[in-house]
């Protein structure tokens, strides 16, 4: 990669991920994603895959919750 580019991502804060990420995932109405790893998902055990995406879940739902909250009072 070119120094220029390094740079200006250092300059953003861009941080490197340790590893390519092969899957991604996010929710209906949520602009964010979730970002998962092979290594990650290969290590992980499916009930603890299960529990993180439920945990998520729940979080979208309070963000998503508190921005419509905002919205019906502005």
């Amino acid at each position: 990669m070119e120094k220029e580019k390094k740079e200006w991502l250092k300059t953003i804060g861009a941080k490197a991920f340790p590893e390519p990420i092969k899957w991604v995932y996010s929710f209906p109405e949520y602009e964010g994603t979730f970002n998962l790893s092979e290594r990650y998902v290969k290590e992980t055990p499916l009930d603890e895959l299960k529990a993180q995406y439920m945990r998520n879940k729940d979080y979208v739902g309070e963000l998503l919750k508190l921005k419509k909250g905002r919205e019906t009072v502005a």
